[in-house]
């Protein structure tokens, strides 16, 4: 009896062992690498212990996945020749079950151990460790980086095994993969619901996302609509401009914006005029920046803050000026709208029927969003960067007010043109234009 209860006891060992393996496995692997450096930061060993597991680890799981390999075949082997010769014996006290001892100790012994290995070796420590994945792998790194070190001859011995045979099928060995952004999104969408990130949270870091992705001119004010000086008017002509402008500042030109001479700020004009200064334009003057119509709005947010300049202008390959982009905008495309003159200027407005009311000039990324379409067909990527670039596309031609087709579902009727320009297009249901 004495015996058995040993064999119980060394075998019990044995699954808690491989229970500890399997915990510290998956606890290295689910950690926060923040939390741990955190941790570390503080002085604790074990968090230290776990960030050198992190960054070597293939020796520490193949260094496991020895130590549980060994444990599954010592308790196979107390089990099955030792402790269940014991069960065996007691089985074949009862009379009736003689003959078949040897079967039914061998068929108990390999059940319970079964059990015992998955359920106290298994899933018991793996849940542990993802519950609460930093607090083990500080605890158990350090003695499980003391077993990687002791196994590392046999780990290096079977990695060179594993190449040769590899080698042979000619098969490479698995790469680390990177982290795609899709996969990011997919990641903060998750702490979304989960409640980890504040739905405006997800917003804003998807809006930094895409920025990389989205030209310049997507968000520029198109020439036609930019307010500027002519330097060449009578000073009485150049005050009333500035005067009626809303604008803080102003681009100013010598007949023409492609001859721009800088930007004007006006609060340097009204403090000529207070001083009672003649008005020197020249002085107002502020050195313009030029950007390529290539240039994304990353770069151009890197370019804002190495620069004391808050508006660029962008040019064609020709070097005329296609508009200009303000720091503002770039900010808005980030964080939304702000607030002008105590009113939201919204691009979009959704009538009571369902159907909405867009601006021509709205980044073509914002207007599939606010139409629930995920993407353009792949030929048309990069062909145009506002809805009026998309109409003009669809009709082939310059529109005429009451022009309409059908896309995706839905309707598009052009509502207003300012001169050549697509101002406000009706976005409804494909069916709306027919009841």
């Amino acid at each position: 009896m004495e015996r058995i209860i040993l064999e119980v006891v060394l075998i019990g060992a044995l699954i808690i062992i491989n229970g500890l393996f399997s915990m510290t496995e998956i606890a290295v692997v689910s950690a926060r690498r923040m939390r741990l450096q955190g941790a570390a930061g503080e002085g604790s060993k074990g968090a230290a212990a776990a960030i050198e597991l992190q960054e070597r680890p293939e020796r520490f799981l193949s260094a496991v996945q020895i130590g549980i390999t060994l444990v599954g075949i010592l308790s196979g082997a107390f089990g099955g020749a030792f402790l269940s010769q014991e069960v065996s014996a007691l089985v074949a006290t009862v009379p009736a079950l003689e003959p078949y001892s040897a079967s039914i100790g061998f068929g108990l012994v390999i059940l319970v151990i079964t059990y015992f290995s998955l359920v106290v070796g298994e899933l018991v420590p793996k849940n542990i460790a993802l519950n609460m994945p930093e607090a083990v792998a500080t605890t158990f790194s350090r003695p499980m980086r003391f077993v990687s070190k002791l196994t590392a001859p046999v780990v290096w011995l079977l990695s060179r095994s594993t190449r040769l045979i590899l080698g042979i099928f000619r098969v490479s060995e698995a790469t680390d993969s990177v982290m795609t952004e899709d996969e990011i999104r997919a990641h903060i969408a998750q702490g979304t619901e989960t409640g980890v990130f504040h739905s405006s949270e997800q917003e804003l870091i998807e809006s930094v996302l895409r920025l990389d992705d989205l030209r310049a001119t997507a968000l520029m004010t198109s020439r036609v609509k930019i307010e500027w000086i002519n330097l060449d008017d009578d000073p009485e002509t150049i005050k009333n401009r500035l005067g009626e402008s809303g604008f803080s500042r102003l681009p100013a030109g010598r007949g023409s914006l492609d001859e721009l001479a800088g930007v004007i700020e006006k609060r340097d004009v009204l403090v000529q005029m207070l001083e009672g200064k003649d008005l020197d334009l020249a002085a107002s003057l502020r050195e313009p920046t030029f950007v390529p119509e290539t240039v994304t709005v990353l770069e151009l947010l890197a370019l804002f803050r190495s620069t004391a300049s808050d508006v660029v202008f962008i040019v064609d390959e020709f070097g005329s000026i296609e508009g200009l982009v303000t720091l503002k905008d770039v900010l808005e495309e980030i964080v939304g709208d702000f607030p002008i003159g105590g009113a939201v200027q919204g691009s979009v407005f959704v009538r009571e029927d369902g159907s909405m009311l867009i601006d021509g000039s709205l980044p073509v990324d914002e207007f599939l969003e606010a139409i629930g379409v995920k993407a353009l067909p792949a030929g048309e990527r990069g062909m145009y960067q506002t809805l009026a670039g998309f109409v003009l596309t669809r009709l082939e031609r310059l529109p005429h007010e009451g022009d309409h087709f059908e896309w995706n579902g839905r309707r598009f009727e052009v509502m207003d043109m300012d001169g050549r320009r697509v101002d406000k297009v009706l976005v409804s249901t494909a069916d709306y234009g027919s009841t």
